[in-house]
This record gives structure tokens, C-alpha cells and sequence, in this order.
């Protein structure tokens, strides 16, 4: 009985459009999503990102987000005084029995100023079209239950099937990237997200997404005098409305590495070891591996310890990061460009 409480009370939460913003744990490997700034930072021709997250499956009700994106560096002079970037993204979250799905596609622009050889500022913007719509079919309804349990052929009585409404959104961020000789990094920016403030008619009712902050920083440290081993820190501070969001990160890099015999070029595989927190939520193991700077795979697994994990056993679910950049010449690892 105490399960299907909590489900129920999660089923209703997906009604409301205030909990609808995309969400995922590896909030690192969403660079677009995290700050429109990202745009085109990076040494290659194009950058591709998905990510993949499943979410409270031990309730029987899948929530689940899709991400992918491509973005690119534009108008790059010879003397990289200044970078345009550009990135186009698409995400879908299905929650809950009633199929709540929020459709969003956003289009990035950035503007890049090296400040120094080991330093840039960026500032970005994305314009979004949002598209939500739920299924009520799906539900089941006081009406349906026939004194054992819920019967799917009782007709409900309920005069509504679901809504479908779409809207167009607004978000900008800042970003600064500082390294000390490819060894020591460090990043730190913000975003103000929902800046139109979305609204959405929901069973003649209107109802709107409010404004969503958030700030992130990382450091990273090379340990001894070679870059085999390295220690990075992430925070990350969410606020919409009422709702408060803190994640920290931490992950341990081991990087092997060699020359090519023919092109003299260094080979590396990184191998990264960590987890997330989220504050009063649940924690995330965290695995990442990466070819050359060029491809990586990122997996981590939320363990609920909140209430929730009375219901769910603290099965919170599985997250999936895939990245590649497509390469055009020889990355500078001392630039703060391929700082990730």
C-alpha cells in the first residue's frame, strides 16, 4: 500500500509543468544544456553529445530523458583572439503513467575572448521551442477500481485524455576557463534558464515554467611532474522557485599514454573513477573512459537515499554519456579550450 502512495504522488507530480525542466546527474557531459557558453569550446570539427537516463524504474512507472547535440566552432582566427560557436540540441523527457513529455529543441550561440594564452571568457545564448503533452489513457482512475483492483475496461468517466501545448523559451550563460600550463584547471560560470517563463494551458488552466539559475565550477589537478594521475572537483547549484538543487562531484584520472613510431603523434586513454552527490538525494558511482581526448563514455548509477529508496530499494537508475570530436589538426593541451 505504502508503494503505491508514493507512486501515486509521483504520477500527480508530472502533471505539474514545474517539475519538467531536464534533469540528469552527469550534468558534465551536457555541456550545452549546463551553459549555452560551451558552444563550439573545444579543438575539432564538430562536437557530438548524447546522453541517455532511466530513472525510478523499480516503481514501475519509467521516467526517462534523451539528449542529443552537435556543436561547432565557428569564425576561429589564426591568432584565436575570438570564437563564434553554434550548437543545436534536442531532448525529450517521458515521465510517469501519464506519458508527460516535455519535447524541447534549442539552438546555441556563443561568443568566445581569449584573454590570455591560458584563459577565455564566453557568453552564450539559446533560443528554445518547447513542446509538452501528456496521455491520460494510461492512468488509472478511483472510478476504474472495482474493490480489488484497477480495471482498465470501467470506463473513468473523466471528460479529458490528455492536453498538448507548446511554447518558445529564452536562456543565456557566462563562462570563464583559466589553465596553468595544461597541469591546473579551473572553470566556473552560471545561466539563467526559462527566461520567458513558458506558459502552458493544462485542463483549461494556465501554467507556466519559471525561471531556473544554476552556477558550476570545476578544478582540476595534475599530481606529481607527469599528467598521469589527476584530480577533479565539480559543484554544481540549481534554484527554480522554491526547489533547490546541489550535486558535487569528484573524479580520480588515470591516463596511459604513448608516440605513434610513424607520426610521432601521443596516444592517451583515460580512465576517470568517481561519483556524484546530490544533496539529500541519492549518490551516483561514476565510470568514464576516453580515447585521445576525442571519444568518451560515461556511465554512473543513482543509489536513492532519500525516502523514496523505502519504495524503490534504492534502485534510482542508470545514466549513459557518449561524446566525439571529430578532429581537424593537433590539440594544445595547454589551451583551456579542451578543459572538459
Amino acid at each position: 500500500m505504502k508503494n503505491l502512495i508514493i507512486i501515486s504522488v509521483f504520477v500527480i507530480s508530472t502533471i505539474s509543468l514545474k517539475a519538467q525542466d531536464i534533469h540528469f546527474t552527469q550534468f558534465d557531459n551536457n555541456l550545452l544544456l549546463l551553459n549555452p557558453a560551451n558552444s563550439g569550446l573545444y579543438e575539432g570539427n564538430f562536437r557530438f553529445n548524447s546522453n541517455y537516463r532511466n530513472q525510478w524504474a523499480a516503481l514501475g512507472n519509467v521516467f526517462e530523458t534523451y539528449s542529443a547535440s552537435v556543436d561547432f566552432g565557428l569564425l576561429k582566427n589564426s591568432r584565436q583572439q575570438k570564437t563564434t560557436g553554434i550548437g543545436i540540441a534536442a531532448y525529450q523527457d517521458i515521465a510517469g503513467s501519464s506519458k508527460t513529455k516535455t519535447s524541447k529543441i534549442d539552438l546555441s550561440i556563443s561568443q568566445t575572448v581569449y584573454l590570455s594564452s591560458f584563459s577565455d571568457l564566453s557568453l552564450g545564448v539559446t533560443f528554445s521551442y518547447v513542446d509538452m503533452s501528456a496521455n491520460y489513457n494510461g492512468l488509472n482512475w478511483g472510478s476504474q477500481h472495482d474493490g480489488a483492483e484497477f480495471d482498465q475496461g470501467i470506463a473513468s468517466g473523466e471528460a479529458f485524455t490528455g492536453y498538448a501545448d507548446r511554447a518558445f523559451d529564452l536562456s543565456a550563460g557566462l563562462l570563464y576557463r583559466w589553465s596553468e600550463n595544461g597541469r591546473n584547471q579551473l572553470e566556473i560560470g552560471g545561466s539563467i534558464n526559462n527566461m520567458a517563463t513558458p506558459s502552458f494551458t493544462i485542463l483549461q488552466q494556465e501554467d507556466y515554467i519559471p525561471m531556473r539559475f544554476n552556477v558550476f565550477a570545476a578544478k582540476e589537478w595534475v599530481l606529481g611532474n607527469s599528467r598521469e594521475w589527476a584530480i577533479k572537483a565539480m559543484a554544481f547549484f540549481n534554484s527554480q522557485k522554491k526547489a533547490r538543487e546541489f550535486v558535487v562531484g569528484g573524479m580520480l584520472r588515470r591516463s596511459f599514454g604513448q608516440s605513434s613510431r610513424y607520426t610521432g603523434y601521443y596516444k592517451t586513454t583515460d580512465f576517470y573513477f568517481g561519483a556524484y552527490y546530490r544533496l539529500g538525494d541519492a549518490i551516483a558511482p561514476a565510470f568514464k573512459l576516453s580515447f585521445n581526448q576525442r571519444f568518451l563514455v560515461g556511465m554512473s548509477y543513482d543509489i536513492t537515499l532519500s525516502k523514496l529508496s523505502q519504495a524503490n530499494s534504492f534502485r534510482g537508475g542508470p545514466e549513459l554519456s557518449i561524446c566525439y570530436i571529430s578532429p581537424f589538426y593537433k590539440m594544445d593541451i595547454n589551451s583551456p579550450k579542451n578543459f572538459q
